[in-house]
This record gives structure tokens, sequence and C-alpha cells, in this order.
């Protein structure tokens, strides 16, 4: 893949505050502070929430809604800030400070959320004396890079790894969509190849027996590969999806993947052109567009559907979440022509108000032309705490078993 220069995405404040709110929790334990003092108050908090965090308490009259407290241990702190995935408005950051509850070690924030809210989150400290990690003089890149090499929660056990390949921790409240191949054992690790012009890719077999397998090519398979095959391989013994060949197709690096994914890159040419080519001279794969599905998420989401747009001879189908459809006009080049045959699952996070929506336009026009169109939209953000189910759940729609 050759590439033109790449953007950087629009920076837009929230339309409307996160809902901040008071916590019910910390109200709690003030009231205990005030009786017993401040150590034996604490150190009881802190063993009642072990393995327990972020605290959710009900609303009362609203059962579809939680107050969530996210909460932070640090005697010698000087700030601490939270990061969680589109809540925290990178242009208002200091509305994610927590407070501290005076006289004690406890740092805390609060949100009312609907009960189907997901997200990864971490913190991020400042101690006294030393320059905050999220001062950085409008520099929007040092900013992401701080904000996304915080720490995790380490009273909560549910991790998800994001683009930096750091494990943040994920709040997921009672009714957020179902995860349960997340669950699954470990398949055996895709094997590494090179592809056409170098390029690394992991090859991985979900399959039952000696047929022909449809082609599933995987955007940022670095991410995906130790992901997602144990995900596939207990969707296909569970019969909810056919057996595959998975792809995994390395993005070589942030820049690279900005230059070849951006509107004017050259990957839904790479993809469709020499790729597709070149696995089928190598894998017993079967016929068609139909067989062919293109996932990715965010500037991968934006291509697999481009690539399935441009190139209806060779793929037939795309998978994209939260696709950068700032990128330029997909709902323009999906109503060009008729789509009969093209299926696309396609997904956006309800806290994205960037994209939200351009994917509700894009999901019409694509229905309008012909396509055959699954559009979901997620209580969550920009976040792989929630594209690791919708992937999987997008995976069997397209490739039913």
């Amino acid at each position: 893949m050759s590439a033109a220069a790449g953007r950087t995405p629009p920076k837009i404040p929230r339309p409307a505050p996160a809902p901040r709110v008071a916590s019910p929790a910390i109200a709690r334990l003030a009231v205990d502070v005030a009786a017993e003092g401040a150590d034996a108050a604490t150190r009881r908090f802190w063993s009642e929430v072990a393995l327990a965090t972020p605290l959710v308490d009900p609303v009362p009259g609203a059962p579809g809604e939680r107050i969530v407290t996210f909460v932070w241990r640090d005697a010698q702190a000087a700030e601490v800030l939270l990061f969680a995935n589109r809540l925290t408005d990178e242009k208002n950051i200091d509305e994610s400070l927590l407070e501290r509850l005076p006289g004690t070690d406890v740092w805390h924030l609060a949100y009312r959320m609907d009960a189907d809210w997901r997200a990864s989150y971490s913190f991020l400290v400042r101690g006294a004396g030393e320059r905050a990690p999220w001062r950085t003089d409008d520099d929007q890149v040092a900013l992401r890079a701080a904000l996304d090499r915080g720490r995790r929660d380490l009273r909560n056990p549910v991790t998800s790894r994001n683009r930096a390949g750091v494990d943040q921790s994920v709040v997921e409240l009672p009714d957020a969509p179902r995860q349960p191949w997340l669950a699954a054992s470990p398949a055996s690790a895709p094997r590494e190849v090179e592809s056409p012009g170098g390029r690394r890719l992991w090859i991985h077999e979900a399959a039952t027996g000696g047929e022909l397998l449809p082609l599933v090519l995987v955007l940022d398979g670095e991410v995906w590969r130790s992901i997602l095959p144990a995900a596939v391989d207990a969707m296909v013994a569970a019969g909810v999806m056919r057996p595959a060949r998975l792809v995994f197709v390395d993005s070589g690096g942030t820049q690279q993947r900005w230059r070849e994914l951006d509107a004017g890159g050259e990957a839904a040419a790479w993809l469709a052109g020499d790729l597709v080519p070149w696995v089928r001279a190598r894998w017993a794969t079967e016929a068609g567009p139909g067989a062919v599905v293109v996932a990715g998420q965010s500037l991968g989401g934006f291509t697999a559907v481009r690539t399935a747009l441009e190139h209806p001879d060779v793929v037939g189908a795309a998978l994209a979440q939260s696709a950068s459809t700032w990128q330029g006009d997909l709902a323009a080049l999906a109503g060009a022509a008729g789509r009969s045959g093209l299926r696309v699952w396609l997904e956006v996070g309800r806290q994205e108000w960037v994209l939200r929506d351009a994917h509700r336009h894009l999901a019409a026009r694509l229905a309008a032309a012909g396509a055959d169109v699954r559009f979901t939209e997620f209580n969550g953000g920009h976040d792989y705490a929630c594209w690791r189910g919708g992937i999987a759940d997008g995976l069997a729609a397209l490739l039913p078993g």
C-alpha cells in the first residue's frame, strides 16, 4: 500500500456537559467519617469496595438509570483525573478531575448514566510539585498519548486493551449488551505470514473440515489477533457463525495507518486488488464477493465501507464500527449506484457526538440504495471495550451459522 497524507479528526466539544452528579456512596461515607473518624471509616470503605469498583447506585424513580462513582485511593496526590471514554471532554479536561473527601485518601467522581452504558476508563495522577501529564499546551497529540497511558483501576477486574496496548479498566452497567464470546477459551495463535509488499499478516482458520471458507479481512490486525480468534472459534462451535478464514492485517504503526486509511490513501485498492487475489491463490476460499468481508474500526471502519462500495466485484460485505465518516462522503458514494447484494454491519456509540448523525445518514442511504444494512447504536464511545463485543455480533450477522 502506498499513501496520501492523513488528516486529524475534528475536536468538537461535547454538545452538553457529561452528567456529573453527587455520589450517594460518598455521601454515605461522609456520614461514617463524621461518626467514626476518618481512619476507621475509610479503612472499612476500602475493604468493602475491593474488586467492586466503580460503585453503582440505583436512581430512585428511574429504573433505567444508575449513578456510577469512580474512586481512587491516594493520600499524597495533588490532583486525580478520570479519563472515561467519551465522557472526558478533551476540550474541557478540568470537568473530569476527581474531588477529595476532606480528611481522607478517597478521591471520587460520579456520573448519572443509562443502565446500558459500557466504557473503558483509567486514572492520571499529579503529585505535589509535579506538572500534570494532561497539561499539554493545546498539543492534542501529546494529550491523547497521556490519556491513553493512564493507570487502571486495580479494584476492578474487568479490563480492555486500547490501541496503544495499554490495559484499561471497563465499567459495564447491568443492561449493557452481552459479550458472551469474550470468555471463550484461547484459540491457537494465528500464524504469521508476509503478504505482497512485505505487509505482516496473521492467518486463522475457524473451520470444521476441508470446505471452502469465506474470507474476513480484519484491519488493525495487531490489535485483534489476540482477541478475535477465540471468540470466532466459540461462535463457530456454537453454530452461530460459519467457519471462516480470518486474515489479520497489520496497520504498520500510527503514521502508516493514518496515511493508508485516509480518504486519499490506497488501502481499499490494495485490499481488493492485491490482498484478496493473493489469499485466494494460496488457500481454498469460497468464490464471489459475497464471501469476502472487510472489518474495521474508526479509520478502519471507514476503509471497510469504502472498499465494499468502490470494489463490489471483490468485496460483498463490510463490518464498520465507529467509522471515521468525517474523512469523506461515504453516504454520497453509497447512493451513487444500486447496492443490491451488499451487506453491511454498521454501528456507532451514542456517546460519539461527532460520528452519530453521520452514521444514521449513511445507514439510511445504504438501505435506500438496496443494501442489506444492520445498524446499531450502543451506549458507549470510540472504544475497544464496546467494539470487541460488536465485532463478534457483526460477524455472526454477516456469516450466520
